[in-house]
């Protein structure tokens, strides 16, 4: 799977892109949401790791884009902020297939990626209480 992950922490960044990568996935890290449009108007992905807020902004628009350059690809947001509910974020954009919140642990977003990647709505209950994982349904 073609995965871009935008995250402005860079330990965080590149700890889930190394993971991806060694789940077997090609993953490319961005920094910024300016990079991540740049990249998609580029490159289409298959799914986007998105952090929701990076320098005090919504990054939303970088889920429009990625459908628009791919209808097939897939948005999983992670955010740190409780701004938004889940339902929220589900009903911004048709492209949010899950969301996370930070904390995330690595293997839940390995579980998510994968289920998504699937084309899954669903995953264990244990994972859904482990890590607050909400799937579109």
């Amino acid at each position: 799977m073609n995965v871009l992950v935008v995250e402005d922490d860079p330990n965080l960044a590149t700890l889930w892109g190394t993971a991806l990568e060694d789940a077997g996935h090609d993953a490319l890290m961005v920094d910024t949401e300016t990079a991540a449009l740049t990249t998609l108007q580029k490159h289409p992905h298959d799914l986007v790791i998105l952090d929701l807020c990076m320098q005090g902004r919504n990054t939303l628009g970088v889920a429009t884009l990625a459908t628009y350059r791919n209808p097939s690809c897939k948005v999983v947001i992670v955010s740190g902020s409780a701004e938004y509910s889940r339902r929220a974020l589900f009903a911004m954009s048709p492209a949010v297939a899950a969301t996370l919140r930070k904390p995330v642990d690595i293997e839940d977003l390995l579980e998510v990626c994968e289920a998504v990647g699937r084309n899954e709505r669903r995953v264990p209950l244990p994972v859904l209480e482990a890590s607050g994982v909400e799937f579109r349904q």
